[in-house]
């Protein structure tokens, strides 16, 4: 969306509003384009196809939420740019629309071009400058390989798994059971007997289907 815009007042103010619209979508359009889709194919498509059933639910809404931003900046997101910039032409205050002030900022050139906010002159005046330096470029190079180093040497200590602590919710019922089987490991996995055709008026021994009911008479779960 800031491309986009920044791309819009980039334009020469001669042209009128919806060419200057025009020349900023053929000017920023394709980046936008290759990259929503590398997004989209490369990033969280592919992540359909993984066998966890959480990884794979996610990766396809996130897919199709970056697809549905992508027609919105390209569609609805470029008809509210024409709106406000001729809200500001008309001298209309932003938050207020319907309002109309006399003096109003840059009104009669439109965006004012010779003026670039304060990020724009923080990167061309301060950071575009000394990041051009040699000693700055060395340091900055040196930061990076140092920590790349680091993370191929310590890449080995990572344990794999993922904590069910921090999948569940805070107030997750279950949070206490994984608690107790990180913290006493005297809980064990739970266990769930499939029947049919059961009857459960008469007594059944469960000690000959699982050795672990003898270690604890009192507890039968079904």
């Amino acid at each position: 969306m800031c491309i986009l815009v920044n791309a819009v007042k980039r334009q020469p103010l001669e042209l009128l509003l919806e060419g200057r619209i025009s020349n900023a979508l053929v000017e920023v359009g394709p980046s936008i384009t290759l990259a929503s889709l590398s997004e989209v194919l490369a990033a969280f498509a592919v992540g359909s196809f993984i066998p966890m059933p959480a990884c794979r639910v996610f990766s396809m809404f996130a897919a199709l939420a970056v697809l549905l931003d992508f027609l919105l900046q390209v569609t609805a997101f470029v008809a509210l740019i024409v709106f406000d910039f001729r809200r500001t032409e008309d001298k209309r205050v932003d938050c207020f629309p319907c309002m109309k002030i006399s003096s109003y900022a840059n009104s009669d050139k439109g965006i004012d071009q010779n003026n670039p906010g304060l990020l724009t002159r923080y990167m061309k005046e301060i950071h575009a400058p000394n990041l051009s330096l040699w000693g700055v470029k060395m340091v900055v190079i040196s930061i990076f390989v140092a920590f790349a180093l680091a993370s191929i040497a310590l890449c080995t200590r990572i344990q794999p798994g993922l904590e069910q602590q921090i999948v569940l919710p805070r107030d997750s019922y279950l949070q206490g059971y994984f608690n107790n089987v990180s913290e006493y490991l005297r809980i064990g996995p739970p266990l769930y007997f499939v029947v049919k055709n059961f009857n459960y008026s008469i007594s059944f021994d469960f000690s000959s289907k699982c050795p672990m009911v003898a270690i604890h008479q009192n507890y039968y779960f079904l």
